[in-house]
């Protein structure tokens, strides 16, 4: 009886420290926003670790950001580039994936590049001289965009229901898509994106 009471105190101890440990890693992020004055954003640079990453249009001429964070927005804007660096929220176990939300006035941004390593990508009515996605394991999203595309992936599949230049090419156990996509009369932009397990989809 004295063994038993031992070996169920030596199983009960860890556990019970197991749970102190991650009741002591709950989240303490809170929501919070910031705006930029979108004439002075040529170029955007967002990387995240697990967080997915959303793009919409914005309603007015200011860059929006809005996020989940425990401390200040990870986003820097100098000299006409707006950085956004996200890291890992706290913790030894995360049970949610955060998303990234970034809204973007109607005008043409030298560059955009967004990475994620396991989340995903969304991307609304965005235009850009040079677009970059690129998801580990995550999937890809792609909307309203118009011009010279060039997608692949790895291990995953490419749907698209937009008119294009050239058709889905299958190579190994991935796909890829090169050419021109939505209007004829689209300014000039390139887009650029890779998942390397993920789907990618371009939606009109």
């Amino acid at each position: 009886m004295t063994k038993y009471i031992r070996r169920t105190w030596l199983i009960l101890i860890p556990a019970a420290f197991v749970m102190l440990i991650l009741a002591g890693c709950g989240d303490k992020s809170v929501e919070k926003t910031a705006s930029f004055e979108g004439s002075k954003v040529q170029q955007i640079e967002v990387k995240t670790d697990g967080q997915s990453i959303q793009v919409s249009r914005s309603k007015d001429s200011d860059v929006k950001l809005r996020m989940k964070t425990e401390g200040e927005l990870p986003a820097v804007l100098e000299e006409g580039v707006l950085t956004v660096g996200a890291e890992p929220a706290s913790g030894f176990i995360h049970l949610k994936n955060e998303t990234i939300y970034l809204e973007l006035p109607e005008q043409s941004y030298e560059s955009i590049r967004l990475a994620t390593a396991s989340g995903n990508i969304t991307f609304e009515d965005g235009q850009g001289e040079q677009i970059v996605l690129d998801a580990d394991s995550g999937n890809i999203t792609v909307s309203g965009f118009a011009g010279e595309i060039d997608a692949a992936t790895q291990s995953g599949t490419i749907h698209s229901e937009v008119q294009a230049s050239s058709e889905v090419q299958t190579d190994g156990g991935g796909q890829s898509l090169k050419g021109k996509v939505g209007a004829e009369s689209a300014e000039t932009s390139t887009l650029s994106v890779h998942s390397a397990s993920g789907n990618i989809t371009l939606e009109n």
